[in-house]
């Protein structure tokens, strides 16, 4: 009776941030890429604090934007950041996901000056959000 090992939270870890970047499933091979980037890169465990925060962000999918939002305002090189940003990097380097992160067709000045405001606001909006949240995930026991 095993139980849950570092290699299977990271595989959720894996699965909720590729989720949260490209809205899809990542695929085996680039979970087990999560895991072994995670294990080289932070061989010592993360600070209570953060380890806390990740956790939350894991139990609650949908925390995930609100908490990278403020994270990257107020705790930019947290473990969630660095967590995110890694597997933002594989995906990116993945051929099937690359076009996610290549720059669309052009769009009109007006539609993009409509998106960028759009965005701006959403940004603002899961910031405040993350803000709320930020002192109460790093509290949470899971």
């Amino acid at each position: 009776m095993g139980g849950i090992t570092v290699r299977d939270e990271l595989a959720v870890e894996a699965r909720v941030f590729a989720r949260y970047l490209v809205r899809t499933e990542p695929a085996p091979e680039l979970v087990a890429r999560y895991a072994d980037a995670m294990t080289a890169l932070f061989p010592e465990p993360p600070a209570p604090a953060d380890a806390a925060l990740v956790r939350f962000a894991c139990d609650r999918p949908w925390s995930v934007p609100f908490l990278d939002a403020a994270s990257g305002l107020v705790a930019p090189s947290s473990r969630l950041r660095a967590k995110i940003l890694v597997m933002a990097a594989i995906l990116e380097t993945t051929p099937a996901l690359a076009d996610e992160f290549l720059p669309r067709n052009e769009v009109p000045l007006a539609a993009l000056a409509v998106r960028l405001a759009g965005a701006g606001l959403a940004a603002v909006g899961y910031a405040l959000g993350g803000f709320v949240l930020l002192p109460v995930a790093r509290r949470s026991r899971g």
